[in-house]
């Protein structure tokens, strides 16, 4: 009988925490901070190859919205 009250008790208390961390967001909202800085990005391969200095680059649409030159020169400098 102990053990079957004791093993009650343990999930109601497991279910609890369960749904208090699924409610927490709900409850308590943190501020939403964005990255102010500059993130440098470096290409050194694409698809195991080293690359070239540069790399043409063309766009033709972009979320829906088509351009008509497509070119976008693109300059990559070697920091090796």
């Amino acid at each position: 009988m102990k053990i079957d009250l004791y093993t009650k008790i343990t999930l109601t208390l497991i279910a609890i925490a369960l749904w208090g961390l699924l409610l927490q967001p709900l409850i308590i909202s943190r501020p939403v901070v964005a990255s102010t800085g500059i993130t440098d990005v470096n290409i050194k391969q694409i698809d195991g190859k080293n690359i070239k200095p540069t790399i043409d680059v063309n766009i033709k649409e972009i979320s829906g919205r088509k351009f008509y030159n497509p070119s976008l020169p693109v300059m990559m400098n070697n920091l090796d």
